[in-house]
């Protein structure tokens, strides 16, 4: 279950704000669930560090 709430700031033709929502969305969501080659090996974790 996501809540999202996007803000387009600028922007008059409401099909161009639409793919811009669409785009931005889809490449945070890649980073998000992009592996961090520099963490390769390591099990993610909180522990110990809160």
């Amino acid at each position: 279950l996501v809540t999202l709430h996007i803000d387009n700031m600028k922007g008059v033709n409401s099909h161009h704000q639409a793919e811009t929502v669409f785009k931005a969305f889809g490449r945070a969501l890649r980073m998000a669930v992009t592996p961090d080659e520099r963490q390769a090996g390591v099990i993610p974790s909180t522990k110990g560090s809160l």
